[in-house]
């Protein structure tokens, strides 16, 4: 009989992985019930925990590595945390790399990973001329997981969402409402594929609807506040004596929300004058007024599954590869509307 693993366990059992994990280390928060079925399931199956599993050989250590492009964005910290708390359940710490949308920085720290024989690497957006140096690391034995995209056609191991079909989504939606000059603005797409993938979302749905796209409607930045203010403003100036886009679609909430400031700055109504879109759904995006639409992200759920993944791969799960994808949808609130010409008068 194949040796089982903790997420056999888990299924068997009808729980999660982490619960499987608290249970195992006797932990207080696991209701007695539970505890019991867990216990029982285990006892049924003969299951011995590995508790080295992130220390099978003497090479190896039983740290796991995070890569993340920027650690100011809010909801790939939500990722970051949700993965955290899963891992460390099962004794594993964990290094955080932000590689600051620098290549070469990310190539110095894959480098370190391989020479410390991390346990495990998490991939949460890389810069896309590193990938022959992200293969490296996985022939040489090292698990990794993929997440916020979905690499299918591939033996990664990924969780993560359609980022294609999300921005499709918006850009149809935003089109619904009568735009036909729609902007896009994205988070560094020239780096990351994921983004890449939102304008080619972006630039399928306006084809698909015989709607042209410029060069002068598409930008990119790395997703801040203030870059979203200063691309507004550059938006705003270029188009001066021109008409304005009627929408602006960000490929980042944080990006939206600086947009909108300048928007206000400027004495223009949202979305009376100018509809905005977002990408994310940051928590502070239903608190401002009026409230941001955008494309919700399960960003904690990724976290959850990656770090089960991760500990399976670890335990020996090895084989089919472990991919899941997410689904993704839209938050219509109040940041978009119809363009001013299709208003009724009041």
């Amino acid at each position: 009989m194949p040796k089982l693993t903790i997420s056999d366990i888990a299924k068997l059992a009808n729980v999660s992985t982490a619960t499987v994990s608290r249970v195992i280390q006797n932990s207080k928060l696991v209701r007695p019930d539970t505890k019991n079925r867990v216990l029982s399931t285990i006892d049924k199956y003969g299951y011995v925990y590995n508790a080295l599993a992130g220390n099978l050989s003497k090479r190896k250590s039983s740290v796991l590595g995070v890569f993340v492009p920027t650690v100011e964005s809010a909801k790939l910290s939500e990722t970051i945390f949700s993965l955290q708390e899963m891992v460390q359940s099962f004794g594993h710490p964990i290094i955080v790399n932000n590689t600051s949308f620098n290549p070469s920085l990310e190539r110095a720290q894959l480098r370190m990973a391989r020479e410390h024989s991390l346990s495990g690497v998490f991939f949460i957006g890389y810069m896309t001329e590193n990938i022959p140096y992200i293969d490296e690391l996985i022939q040489e034995g090292i698990p990794a997981i993929f997440l916020w995209d979905i690499l299918p056609d591939t033996s990664y191991n990924f969780v993560g969402f359609d980022n294609e079909r999300a921005t499709y989504m918006m850009t149809e939606y935003l089109i619904s409402l009568g735009h036909r000059r729609i902007a896009f603005v994205g988070a560094m797409q020239s780096q990351v594929e994921r983004v890449s993938k939102r304008l080619n979302g972006y630039i399928s749905c306006m084809r698909d609807h015989k709607i042209p796209t410029t060069g002068d409607l598409i930008m990119e930045a790395k997703p801040t506040l203030a870059n979203g203010r200063l691309l507004m403003e550059r938006y705003l100036d270029s188009f001066k004596g021109r008409k304005l886009p009627t929408a602006v679609f960000f490929a980042s909430d944080m990006l939206a929300l600086g947009a909108i400031t300048a928007c206000r700055d400027r004495g223009l109504d949202v979305p009376g004058d100018i509809s905005i879109a977002g990408f994310d759904n940051i928590e502070y995006a239903s608190y401002i007024f009026p409230p941001l639409t955008t494309v919700y992200v399960p960003s904690r759920e990724m976290g959850q599954v990656a770090g089960e993944f991760l500990m399976d791969l670890l335990e020996g799960g090895a084989g089919k590869p472990h991919q899941r994808c997410l689904e993704t949808r839209l938050l219509v609130r109040g940041t978009c509307g119809p363009p001013p010409r299709h208003r009724q008068p009041s």
